[in-house]
């Protein structure tokens, strides 16, 4: 072998490592399995629970949702905020109804090869009527797959109605070697007729995936881009099962899929109202998977190979 051949090799694998570093570094590498979507917030109220969002990942900046509330006061509102292609030192700077709510440096949630998620209480902001949410991105190649918002809105003149609010951000990709992810709620009424949202982000048309609760599908290929580019938001009518029901989120055929967000509402057995808010976890960050490395090295080592033989 002569020595421009050796130069190249040896140029082969210093490009092999540098490639791999940032999957050891974390930054703009893998970032963990993430955490699955838990309760953080429940209750009964009498009035109405909204859940609204899209409408895919455009690249427009800034990304514009508008919400319309039903007539009530606003008592909790969760605004979530799904971004591709997510690095440290990114950040969005979040407006509803012209007003700057919050600039945030860090998302609440990170999992995989830097899909965030932001999730901002609004409660005070918002109104009845129409509403318009604003997000400018600092996230060069990147920006929000959408905006979803979970409100509680409370009308002495409605009945009561059970609510959860589930979130999260989880990591099903065929990297990881995650293929299904379940999250549950806890004080359900078996028989209850009861409406059922989940928010996921990364699905692709086509690559079938399936959704159970309480072990009956209720939708396949859910993440499919229905509302738009690589952003759903299903909702289906279910039926609890027992006093605590659980929701299964199965990768099936999907390279990758993030749930992220997930609201059950049912009617109340109660008149008891109140408003439970649950404490925010947290995810460490994950090693890199295993196959991701095998097949990297693969990879290199078959160009080395291939340019020795010549």
């Amino acid at each position: 072998m002569n020595t421009g051949n050796k130069i190249l090799i040896a140029g082969l694998l210093g490009a092999g490592v540098l490639f791999l570093l940032p999957f050891f570094s974390g930054n703009g590498g893998w970032q963990g399995d993430g955490i699955p979507p838990y309760t953080i917030a429940e209750g009964v109220v009498r009035g109405e629970i909204h859940v609204d969002g899209g409408h895919g990942y455009t690249g427009e900046n800034p990304y514009l949702q508008y919400f319309e509330l039903p007539s009530g006061e606003v008592r909790y509102a969760r605004l979530y905020v799904p971004v591709w292609n997510y690095d440290s030192g990114d950040s969005i700077r979040v407006t509803v109804n012209g007003n700057e709510i919050a600039i945030r440096q860090e998302p609440d949630y990170v999992s995989a090869w830097g899909i965030a998620l932001y999730c901002l209480d609004a409660n005070t902001s918002l109104r009845a009527g129409l509403n318009e949410v604003s997000v400018l991105s600092e996230n060069p190649g990147g920006g929000p797959y959408g905006i979803t918002l979970a409100s509680v809105s409370e009308n002495s003149s409605l009945p009561p109605v059970r609510f959860w609010i589930n979130e999260g951000n989880y990591a099903l990709t065929y990297t990881n070697k995650k293929d299904s992810v379940t999250s549950t709620f806890k004080g359900t009424s078996p028989g209850k007729n009861a409406s059922l949202y989940a928010m996921l982000v990364a699905g692709t048309e086509g690559e079938r995936d399936e959704l159970y609760f309480d072990s009956v599908n209720i939708g396949s290929d859910v993440g499919s881009s229905a509302q738009g580019k690589y952003f759903d938001l299903y909702s289906v009518l279910v039926s609890p099962k027992g006093m605590e029901s659980t929701l299964c989120f199965e990768r099936g055929d999907e390279g990758y899929l993030h749930p992220c967000v997930a609201v059950l509402v049912s009617d109340s057995e109660s008149d008891s109202e109140f408003l439970k808010l649950h404490e925010q976890k947290t995810a460490k960050g994950g090693q890199v998977p295993l196959p991701v490395i095998i097949v990297s090295l693969l990879a290199c080592l078959a160009v080395v190979l291939r340019f020795r033989r010549k």
